[in-house]
């Protein structure tokens, strides 16, 4: 009799968990969040843009019809228009940003592989517009108007284009069966000091200086792939919808067969997508409890969603708006480096992705607060004394290492020669100077959270985070910065 009972208890365990093994194969997924009234607020009267893409892997061409509605904020009749086709940097071995003599192995293990922009058509308002590149690498896109633009007024520009996209391992590339569509899509240029900017797509960092926009993307994909972004997609069938507001760029990973992980996290809906389950939850935990460390001290993250992507590629990530592509390397190591590098660019989704600033003459401003920002998340989940030790490994080691004569934190991409240089001086002297702001002001976080209230969703000078910081500590920190960013350090 007693025998009985155990089985008939042993038959009970089993059905209640068959149950809720059942239950959890086929409950919804999370479902996506409303957007708050942040969001909402940030997205009205931005500039919009809509994309129609195909991509077709035995040719590998992207092919896009693209829809931009711009206004003149310039305060002054404009002539022209600047777009930006970072794409087209890939084209040459001489201008492709992953064939430094650094990178080049990395991310070219088959040899050179060209990508390129080919522009079909150009309207403005309906009309044809001549066009041409104002740059060797073809990323500067001129486009002469036939009529002044004239202030506060709103231009509609019809692109219709194909993408070449390169054998890669890089953010923009395919390597391994999965497409990286960094910065493949064309965006508008931005206007600043009474011109546009055409800044240089270097091999060092990330150049990019963009404005926010609300973004609709619509991408066809060949039967059996899957596709990740920056926003979380509706998909019908082999066609996935994005929507995207008050976001400075938009980025695709598309691949087969990859495990997704997905909760929620203060309110946002959080994916992770490796070729390994285990991977895919790793990046999932990890994110999640970024979010809360940088929801809690810097402000709440804006966006709907926010997904990872296992791409592969030399660096360890790379940001994007709602968006991190993960190094595989980063994926694969058996220590701490999956944990870093996802602490790391999801504190770009503050600096960066919200905050905006200068990436290209002032890096320093968004990549030394994302390792400020990786540094508090290892103190808070790993304890004071891993804290330390992080900052003795990274910051302090920097300030006794010689560099080349007149490299400083606050110089611009062009003065630094190798990748290896520009993370040793901006992220880590960088991380220095505010690890000592830190000490010195009796702890930033509060500073850091009046910066990024301020400056959502804009772009801020260097002179606004200057200022901004100073009176939320009651301390003039101006001279230090501008001592410590400009100077060289020999050791």
């Amino acid at each position: 009799m007693r025998g009985r009972k155990r089985w008939l208890l042993a038959a009970a365990v089993l059905s209640v968990l068959a149950a809720a093994a059942l239950w959890l194969l086929l409950r919804p997924a999370a479902s996506l969040p409303q957007p708050g009234q942040t969001l909402l607020h940030a997205s009205q009267g931005l500039d919009t843009i809509q994309v129609q893409a195909r991509l077709d892997t035995d040719t590998r061409a992207l092919s896009v019809t693209q829809t931009m509605t711009l206004q003149n904020r310039t305060d002054q009749p404009l002539d022209s228009v600047v777009l930006r086709a970072w794409a087209n940097a890939f084209r040459s071995a001489d201008t492709s940003p992953c064939a430094s003599d650094e990178l080049y192995d990395l991310c070219y293990p088959g040899g050179f592989s060209s990508g390129s922009v080919t522009m079909a058509q150009v309207k403005a308002d309906g009309s044809d517009v001549p066009f041409r590149y104002l740059d060797a690498a073809k990323t500067v896109l001129f486009l002469p108007l036939s009529s002044p633009w004239q202030a506060e007024s709103t231009l509609t520009l019809s692109l219709t284009y194909q993408v070449e996209i390169p054998r890669a391992a890089y953010r923009f590339g395919v390597n391994d069966g999965v497409w990286a569509l960094g910065n493949a899509f064309i965006v508008p240029g931005v206007w600043q000091d009474g011109a546009w900017r055409t800044d240089e797509y270097l091999a060092v960092c990330d150049p990019f200086v963009s404005q926010c926009a609300n973004w609709q993307v619509e991408i066809t994909l060949p039967e059996g792939c899957q596709c990740a972004g920056s926003a979380e997609p509706v998909q019908d069938g082999n066609v996935y919808r994005f929507e995207a507001l008050a976001v400075r760029d938009f980025a695709l990973t598309v691949f087969e067969g990859f495990s997704k992980a997905q909760a929620m996290e203060e309110g946002v809906l959080v994916t992770a997508y490796a070729r390994n389950a285990r991977q895919a939850r790793r990046m999932l935990t990890y994110a999640r409890q970024a979010l809360k460390c940088y929801d809690g001290r810097y402000g709440a993250y804006p966006y709907q969603s926010y997904t990872l992507c296992q791409v592969n590629m030399p660096m360890s990530g790379m940001e994007y708006p709602a968006f991190s592509m993960i190094g595989a390397d980063a994926l694969a190591d058996a220590g701490d480096t999956l944990e870093k590098a996802v602490a790391h660019e999801t504190a770009h989704q503050w600096w960066y992705a919200v905050v905006g600033s200068d990436a290209w003459n002032q890096p320093w401003q968004d990549e030394a607060l994302a390792a400020f920002s990786a540094l508090e998340y290892w103190g808070q989940y790993h304890g004071q004394a891993a804290r330390q030790e992080l900052e003795q490994s990274t910051a302090e080691y920097a300030l006794r290492v010689t560099v080349s004569q007149g490299v400083t934190p606050g110089c611009p991409l062009d003065r630094f020669s190798t990748m290896s240089e520009y993370s040793l001086v901006v992220y880590d002297r960088g991380l220095a100077l505010l690890c000592a702001l830190d000490r010195l002001s009796g702890g930033l976080d509060g500073a850091l959270a009046a910066y990024y209230q301020a400056y959502a969703f804009s772009l801020a000078s260097r002179d606004d985070f200057e200022t901004c910081i100073s009176q939320a500590t009651g301390e003039d920190i101006r001279p230090l910065l501008r001592d410590y960013l400009d100077t060289y350090i020999l050791h």
